[in-house]
């Protein structure tokens, strides 16, 4: 039997940059679509539900989190036009049943080929300040695309790249570093979590993540994080926190560390939105 299949990060671009071209080339062929765009590209922190900050939000849990600082590295990032399979629809179903068919493997998604064409990418890694002007969206530049319905996307979280230069000096090299404090019943955890996400390109990805958008020329497509979801089932009560107060840094074998781990990387860790061009 062979060897499991490992995609690295130079795989996983080159694959996806193919199907890109591919699916270009295929349209302008058929006659039906395929027009060329250039749209935007964006980031933005999500509220959580009856907040008006973000990173202010009560966990499943009922812990009261309060993050002061929040950063990460994300990208690249992918359009595509088939549903996601993890979508609650009939239609989402199909295409996992198709997928199951065609690609039976443990690895079939290696190349995201069941995602069908990519309608749109950015192909750059970025770090991104969650709560910086007030959850405003940031608007990454202008990216070239397939006009069309984009019905899901995936993205790559990752340890930052010398790339990025200075940039990513505040991240001291991991990929994820969050600070805040979390309050319930008159205790209060401060805490400083740091998420590392190993090379392997499986380990890295979020995959599938459901959207509904028509791209088309001068639109903005937004990726919005959604922080509240990350700390889903976190227990805050199983950290010590230090006789002096200071903030506890959360260990890599605690559960709490452990769900961030897992949530980070799920397809409702992040959400889309489409805002439309101005127009001539």
């Amino acid at each position: 039997m062979s060897p499991p299949l490992r995609t690295t990060r130079r795989a996983f671009t080159l694959l996806l940059g193919a199907a890109l071209l591919g699916g270009g080339a295929a349209c302008e062929l058929s006659g039906t679509g395929g027009r060329g765009i250039v749209f935007r590209m964006g980031l933005r922190t999500a509220l959580a539900p009856g907040e008006t900050r973000p990173g202010q939000f009560t966990t499943d849990t009922g812990w009261r989190v309060t993050l002061s600082s929040a950063r990460m590295v994300l990208g690249p990032i992918y359009l595509f036009e088939n549903p996601s399979p993890l979508q609650p629809s009939p239609t989402g179903r199909w295409w996992r049943r198709m997928g199951e068919v065609l690609a039976p493997t443990a690895h079939a998604h290696d190349s995201f080929f069941s995602g069908g064409r990519v309608l749109g990418e950015w192909d750059r890694e970025v770090v991104f300040e969650l709560l910086a002007d007030g959850g405003a969206t940031r608007v990454l530049g202008r990216s070239p695309g397939i006009a069309g319905v984009a019905r899901s996307f995936s993205l790559l979280l990752q340890p930052p790249s010398r790339a990025l230069g200075a940039e990513a000096a505040s991240l001291e090299g991991h990929s994820v570093l969050l600070e805040g404090s979390a309050s319930r019943e008159g205790r209060t955890v401060p805490f400083r979590l740091a998420l590392d996400f190993p090379p392997l390109v499986e380990l890295q990805r979020v995959e599938f993540v459901p959207t509904e958008v028509e791209l088309d020329d001068d639109g903005l497509f937004v990726v919005e994080l959604q922080p509240h979801r990350w700390f889903e089932g976190a227990l805050f009560e199983r950290l010590e926190v230090p006789a002096s107060g200071a903030a506890v840094a959360v260990p890599p074998d605690s559960q709490v560390h452990r769900a961030l781990l897992v949530n980070v990387r799920r397809h409702t860790a992040f959400s889309a939105a489409w805002e439309p061009g101005l127009g001539p």
